[in-house]
């Protein structure tokens, strides 16, 4: 029932007591909760099975299970050497056009994909707690970059 929010205290008690002991024995410990943002990224591809000039997108799930928003600062980039290469290339995030040479790049030649860094924000994770049990849940915080071309 550890509360999870930045800068919260959580303090773990002990007591021992026994037959021997002539007072219980008590030892505690106190540690603040650990503060900034915790990234994970799922990569898919649609459809698994692509023909000659067919459409292709790559999807980057993006999810923050900690306590901070990944902001601009934090320097976000998401990079991919894509393989086949694509044309006629264009990107979203979060369902908003990116724009490129702005937003991101793309090497035609090579195949190497990057946004920019800062251009993508991933919220904190938002918590919440069950009354009757203490029991914590966590909905990490998400952003959603795709990626569409043809082969």
């Amino acid at each position: 029932a550890a509360p999870l929010t930045a800068g919260s205290v959580i303090t773990n008690t002990a007591t021992v007591t026994g037959a021997g002991l002539a007072a219980p024995l008590t030892a505690s410990a106190e540690i603040t909760v650990q503060t900034g943002a915790e990234l994970s990224v799922v990569k898919s591809l649609f459809p698994a099975t692509v023909a000659q000039n067919g459409q292709l997108t790559y999807t980057f799930t993006i999810q923050n299970a900690g306590n901070e928003e990944a902001g601009a600062e934090a320097g976000v980039t998401i990079s991919d050497l894509f393989d086949p290469l694509l044309k006629n290339l264009s990107a979203s995030l979060n369902g908003q056009p990116l724009s490129l040479g702005t937003d991101y790049s793309y090497d035609a030649v090579s195949g190497q994909f990057s946004t920019t860094a800062g251009r993508i924000t991933v919220p904190a994770a938002t918590y919440a707690q069950t009354a009757s049990t203490g029991d914590w849940t966590v909905t990490p915080g998400e952003a959603v970059l795709t990626v569409t071309g043809t082969v």
